[in-house]
């Protein structure tokens, strides 16, 4: 069937619009600047003048750049070569040029083959065509938003509704409850019972702090008789040091925290970022400290525009806080700190892996799937997402890189800075003239020894000799390399010989040097790096990626945010940089608009995060994708009621997590033995709801592998409680697992810190954690998998560490309780592990178990029989730590 002339109009047109040529392009000896210029450029030009820089102001990675020109004008005239600059730099050999003046990257000074100047030549000659003209943004990069478009649920204000009304009154302790009531009362269910007091304290230990109760505080627990007792205890542990790690992992893996640069590709070599571990710190004392989210979020995207740290003459302790808080924004992957890696390309992912992380950690939408095309599922448009990346660009920006070691601040001001500089170089320098003083002292020494030596030497070969040993090695003839060898030994002279020689003046003098090197090495002064994010350049153009290729710029956008998400009043704004200003005031801008009490997403997004924590899936079950594609929210009232009283609040953190513990569905059991029988007029729970979606129970949730470790440590005695500072270092093995490198500790105890403290990799953490999920950190990580698979269990069971906490735990009992009784030393294990007594059944069959145990050792002499008895209890020991009961909350 024939085309109708109206169909291929349109398909024309659509072409056209879409940046293909206006003229046929089928003449292939027409030079086309896609097809035939820009493979040149690309080879020859581009490092400097396109997506690796912007020398002279000149792009040349398309047409309506090129005839932008630079700093020195124009440098293309269409149909007259000879004309421009850009031609006749290229005929004349002198570009591209001998040196690069970009630090850091490979270079080689390549000149165009004579066949690609003349192809340039007639390109310009035949009037510098192009299949990319400059044109506005398509319909297809930036569509038409409509009133369907706007009303998706994640794009609306969250409003509060009151909560309802529901039947089980009785059972409700805050409005969590009434809305999660009410989904359950519609389907016939109600909550399981209270889980045990034990259970209960266990459960807000372990989720608050990480870290199990101990048996007396149980036992202290189940006796009280405060009607506050519980909420007490929750005040207790929010205000716990404890409480600001636990939680404070959570955050760093939305923000894809890890120590190391790179991809972290090999297990034997680990690249540390000096002082990175400063962020990890800050996010720790900023949740101990209750920082109200809506500041933690900003201090995070623009602290260095907050605190004005190129203006103050002295850094307070709020200006450094500041400025770590900025690291945030450091944790993509870079690996442009090696020289081969330096390319445009890998600086481009930089700048759009950030982009990944602050649009899945704060927004919860899939932002970079509209990198390459507008979205297929979400209203945002590729425009939307190059604005949006557009806000970062000044502080990273590909044309106008700053090498990863020199991508820092000081804890110090510039003039503090240049205060400290000068000093120590005035103290060098006194320090220097010292030690001159004492070589020429002890090089007179030298030299009196040396004249007596030769002095034993046969006068005919003295003179040669002396010749011999200053001549370089490598210069010497035959006979002074043999004279070197025979005598140079029996001439030379040792600091030991010399010290003997010197007089008592000279040693007075030099203990009197000496001591005046270290008094003024005592007074040199320093500063650490900080691994923050600020600009230091006027912000860059930026463009819209043709599909998503940073080597194909098409329209200028200007930055700004997702269109469809500004429900804010008054509507986002991107701040006019006066000339000269020290930052754009980008980030400023968009942590305003986040924080803004209309936004729809910064609350929800966070609230169902620590929902998921708690209950193991969050009202929205995909935590980072509040989108079409994403799962719809179970319970969608709770959810903006949550968000809602979170921002109503005052975005306190610690108020969010009070009030879902304080919750009958926090409270409930998770075993559904505990429930009771039901009849034929109430339905089996487990059977209407078998997912447990609607919370007729609490979820059984297995420790994260941080917080099974730090268990381990906690029951074994081992913890050491030390708060922040570097991280505890790796080391690869041949075998393919990770350990602590006992050998670069500087105190033995650091190797039990807590696990945050580890050094965190994107890929080889600490094995005792890999094979419980620790992610590998591409991006980042919002919701942690949890996998059953066997290397967990031989770990469990095999692995020294577990062995050895176990030996120490067996060690503490013993010392306790006595190697002889046996009873007490099955109760005090339990206590111990399992924080609580063992019943009559586990008590008798862990007392014959420690019986078969010791007899698999030798008992031969009294020392032997005490050995086989700790190594029993030390098996029992480990075999506690391998329980569910100790793996899971309960």
């Amino acid at each position: 069937m024939l085309t109708s002339r109206p169909f291929l109009t349109a398909c024309l047109a659509w072409l056209t619009l879409c940046g293909w040529p206006r003229f046929a392009a089928a003449d292939e000896s027409i030079p086309i600047f896609e097809r035939d210029i820009a493979p040149i450029f690309k080879l020859y030009c581009w490092n400097c003048h396109g997506a690796g820089g912007r020398a002279g102001g000149l792009d040349l990675r398309s047409l309506p750049l090129i005839r932008e020109g630079g700093d020195s004008g124009p440098v293309l005239v269409p149909g007259n070569a000879d004309h421009s600059l850009l031609y006749r730099k290229l005929a004349q050999a002198q570009m591209p040029p001998a040196k690069t003046q970009q630090k850091n990257v490979v270079y080689s000074a390549l000149k165009p083959l004579p066949e690609q100047v003349q192809r340039v030549r007639q390109w310009i000659d035949a009037g510098a065509r192009a299949q990319y003209t400059h044109r506005k943004l398509t319909t297809q990069e930036e569509p038409v938003l409509t009133d369907v478009d706007r009303q998706w649920w994640a794009f609306q204000t969250p409003r509060s509704t009151p909560p309802p009304r529901v039947q089980a009154a009785q059972r409700v302790r805050t409005p969590i409850d009434r809305f999660l009531l009410r989904q359950l009362e519609q389907r016939q269910l109600t909550f399981s019972p209270d889980a045990d007091r034990g259970d209960v304290l266990q459960r807000l230990h372990l989720d608050l702090t990480g870290l199990p109760a101990t048996a007396a505080q149980v036992r202290a627990f189940q006796r009280d008789p405060d009607p506050l007792a519980y909420e007490k205890r929750v005040d207790q542990l929010l205000s716990s040091p404890a409480f600001g790690e636990r939680w404070g992992r959570h955050w760093l893996d939305a923000a894809g925290y890890v120590d190391t640069f790179g991809k972290d590709n090999d297990a034997g070599i680990i690249n540390v970022r000096k002082n990175i571990w400063r962020y990890r710190d800050y996010v720790v004392d900023a949740l101990n400290s209750d920082l109200a989210f809506d500041r933690f979020v900003t201090e995070q995207l623009a602290g260095d525009e907050l605190s004005g740290w190129n203006r103050t003459p002295t850094f307070t302790p709020e200006t450094r806080r500041l400025l770590i808080a900025t690291g945030f924004l450091r944790q993509a992957v870079d690996s442009t700190n090696s020289k081969e890696l330096n390319t445009a390309d890998i600086r481009n992912s930089v700048l759009l892996d950030t982009v990944q992380i602050v649009s899945s950690n704060l927004l919860g939408m899939t932002l970079h799937c509209a990198q390459c095309h507008s979205h297929k599922f979400d209203p945002i448009s590729q425009a939307d997402y190059y604005r949006f990346a557009a806000i970062f660009a000044p502080a990273l920006n590909r044309q106008n890189w700053k090498h990863p070691d020199e991508r820092h601040l000081y804890d110090v001001s510039l003039e503090e800075k240049r205060k400290i500089d000068q000093h120590n170089a005035q103290v060098q320098e006194q320090v220097k003239q010292l030690q001159g003083k004492i070589k020429q002292q002890r090089d007179a020494v030298r030299q009196t020894l040396l004249t007596t030596r030769y002095e034993t030497l046969p006068a005919p070969i003295r003179d040669d000799t002396r010749q011999a040993l200053s001549t370089p090695k490598a210069k010497r003839t035959g006979i002074q390399k043999y004279l070197a060898e025979k005598l140079g030994p029996q001439l030379a002279v040792s600091d030991a010989q010399i010290n003997n020689a010197l007089d008592a003046a000279d040693r007075d003098r030099i203990a009197a040097q000496q001591a005046q090197i270290a008094s003024l090495s005592a007074t040199r002064q320093s500063y650490a790096p900080i691994q923050a994010l600020w600009e230091f350049a006027a912000p860059p153009r930026f463009y819209l990626f043709r599909r998503g290729e940073f080597e194909r710029p098409g329209p200028i956008v200007q930055a700004g945010i997702v269109a469809v998400m500004d429900r804010t009043s008054p509507a986002f704004e991107i701040p006019q940089t006066p000339p000269g200003a020290a930052s754009s005031g980008y980030r400023s801008a968009l942590a305003n608009w986040l924080t803004n009490p209309d936004h729809p997403l910064l609350a929800r997004v966070f609230v169902n995060r620590v929902w998921q924590q708690y209950f193991g899936r969050g009202i929205v079950e995909t935590p980072d994708n509040f989108g079409a594609s994403g799962v719809l929210p179970t319970h969608p009232e709770l959810l903006d009621w949550l968000a809602r009283d979170f921002i109503d609040g005052g975005w306190s953190v610690k108020r969010l997590h009070r009030l879902i513990v304080s919750s009958s569905a926090y409270r409930q059991t998770a075993s559904s033995r505990s429930i009771p029988a039901t009849s034929a007029a109430i339905p089996d729970p487990a059977q209407r709801d078998p997912q447990n979606v609607w919370l007729w129970r609490m979820p059984v949730r297995r420790l994260e592998s941080e917080a099974i470790r730090d268990r381990i440590l906690a029951v074994s005695g081992r913890l050491n409680r030390h708060i922040g500072g570097p991280p505890i270092p790796l080391a690869a093995q041949p075998d393919g697992s990770v350990i602590i490198d006992t050998k670069k500790l500087k105190s033995a105890e650091d190797r039990f810190c807590r696990s945050i403290y580890v050094l965190a990799r994107r890929n080889y953490q600490l094995t005792q954690l890999s094979v419980f999920d620790q992610p590998v950190v591409t991006h980042n990580c919002t919701r942690r998998d949890s996998s059953s698979v066997v290397l967990q269990s031989l770990n469990m069971l095999n692995s020294g560490f577990l062995i050895e906490r176990g030996q120490d735990l067996a060690a503490r009992v013993s010392a306790e309780v006595g190697l002889d009784n046996r009873p007490a030393q099955v109760t005090r294990t339990f206590q111990s592990v399992l924080s609580r007594d063992p019943s009559k059944e586990e008590a008798a069959w862990c007392a014959a178990f420690l019986e078969q145990q010791a007899q698999r050792y030798p008992q031969t002499a009294p020392a032997q029989a005490a050995d086989a008895r700790r190594a029993a209890l030390g098996n029992l020991a480990h075999m506690l730590l391998n329980t569910n009961e100790f793996l899971y909350i309960p």
